[in-house]
């Protein structure tokens, strides 16, 4: 038989030299709508953030618009319509900053994600 004690641990060398051949990966075909979503998915933090600054700026620009109209009916609507614009600043501003916090929390989220 063997001239080993069968009391006495070996270890055999098993590995080859030849480098085992690679195994294709598996490509799914994804469909366009997929292929924007995920897109869409990974972007959604900036998206956010421009949805915020179009809905600040369009909030402004209504105030302001009414508050031009107001001025244009008549003179006396003057201190109606400064209150029109600084309303119209102050509520853009939150909004802004409630949108824009969303998608920065989304972003900080992504960060974490990737650390880990």
């Amino acid at each position: 038989m063997s001239d080993i004690p069968e009391n006495e641990m070996t270890f055999e060398d098993i590995s080859s030299s030849a480098k085992p051949a690679k195994r294709a990966k598996k490509v799914k075909k994804e469909s366009p709508v997929s292929a924007y979503a995920n897109i869409g998915a990974k972007n959604i933090d900036k998206v956010i953030k421009a949805i915020a600054f179009i809905v600040a700026i369009s909030i402004l620009l209504l105030f302001v618009a009414v508050a031009a109209v107001l001025f244009l009916l008549d003179d006396i609507f003057m201190i109606v319509s400064v209150g029109l614009v600084i309303l119209g600043v102050i509520v853009a501003l939150i909004t802004l900053f409630l949108i824009y916090g969303l998608g920065h929390i989304i972003t900080q989220n992504n960060e974490i994600l990737k650390r880990l």
